[in-house]
């Protein structure tokens, strides 16, 4: 199992995570059979919360939010404005659709498990919220069984292909499919304890396959994210170091200037060219990734050890790419200064109100 998959800390698989927190069982024993069906949100009482338009902070008593809201008075704002927006925009969806994405992930969480609130305010965005995010994991049960129901390889990544392109491929997909490969991995383990075959087109094929469908879908997304974030997903993927230490020579320091004759001869030029991933941006995705994964770490969606041991294998990460940086550019480049001030309130960080302990 590589890096990647063990700890859940790719880009996706860590957004994937905030989703985890709230999820119903995805396992599919069998890839032929559909995936389970998450229960249905009972709605049936949102129609008489149609919101109505107030001046007053949610929660405002005497000008102070309530002490014992499990909301910050942040969070309160972030949910007065859109119960606001929904009130004056009427379309719940297309409110709900364009506000998600900007929402801290915290703020989701709470909100996904805030469906017996006792403000109806609460209760009505809680509700509207959760009946898109379960109609988005049914979606994404629906494309993983069609990947499983491709049948052959070529196929397969035609449907990927398509899936990435239609924006299939997206958060609750790999939610879909990383509990998929969790039960799959169980599923092998207990064959193994029980002296059961590990072969053929049981637990250990299933496992194959989703393996198989996890690295084409993340090679996918990795073409449409930026540079620094798409090399930082393939490294925490990449379970051999010397394969990692490739990948920073080959994204992260000058290349020569080659071109190739029609009779397949190199010919180099003068100069060299830039690196493939500018140091900043891969300096921030790793930043933004220990941010993410400190996020959900303090909305509970994950335990002290599992976020340490994430954080810890992007600081891997990070230490292995300073040693290359600082073998092509020299111990005293400006690049490798770039690189090691760009890290150093990541990794040590000087108060304890840093993003990179607290999140988002």
């Amino acid at each position: 199992m590589t890096i990647g998959q063990k700890l859940a800390l790719s880009i996706v698989a860590v957004e994937a995570a905030i989703c985890a927190a709230f999820s119903v069982d995805f396992s599919c024993r069998k890839s032929h059979q559909m995936l389970q069906t998450a229960p249905n949100v009972n709605l049936a009482a949102t129609a008489a919360l149609r919101p109505k338009r107030r001046n007053t902070l949610l929660f405002m008593v005497d000008d102070s939010p309530a002490i014992d809201s499990v909301f910050s008075y942040e969070e309160q704002k972030l949910i007065e404005e859109l119960y606001a927006k929904v009130a004056d925009d009427g379309d719940i969806k297309k409110v709900l659709e364009e506000t998600l994405p900007s929402l801290p992930p915290s703020l989701v969480i709470k909100l996904r498990q805030a469906g017996e609130d006792p403000h109806e305010m609460i209760r009505f965005v809680a509700s509207q919220m959760n009946e898109m995010l379960d109609a988005q994991l049914e979606e994404a049960k629906m494309t993983l069984q069609e990947l499983l129901d491709a049948g052959e390889i070529r196929k397969l990544d035609a449907v990927i292909g398509k899936s990435a392109r239609t924006g299939k491929l997206n958060v609750p997909f790999f939610n879909v499919l990383n509990f998929n490969l969790k039960d799959a991995s169980a599923e092998v383990a207990s064959n193994i304890e029980k002296d059961l075959p590990t072969d053929g087109e049981g637990a250990a094929s299933r496992l194959q396959i989703l393996q198989h469908i996890y690295t084409r879908c993340q090679e996918e997304v990795e073409k449409s994210i930026p540079p620094g974030l798409a090399l930082l997903n393939r490294l925490l993927r990449q379970p051999q170091q010397p394969i990692r230490l490739n990948l920073y020579d080959h994204y992260l320091t000058p290349q020569s200037n080659k071109i190739s004759t029609p009779d397949g001869k190199e010919i180099e030029l003068q100069g060299q060219a830039a690196p493939m991933v500018p140091l900043e941006e891969f300096v921030s995705a790793i930043a933004n990734t220990v941010e993410q994964i400190r996020t959900v770490e303090n909305a509970g969606a994950t335990d002290r050890t599992s976020a340490a041991n994430m954080v810890e294998s992007c600081r891997q990460i990070a230490k292995e790419a300073r040693v290359v940086i600082g073998e092509s550019f020299g111990v005293e480049s400006e690049e490798l200064n770039i690189f090691q001030e760009g890290l150093q309130p990541v990794f040590r960080p000087t108060t304890a109100e840093s993003p990179y302990i607290k999140g988002q």
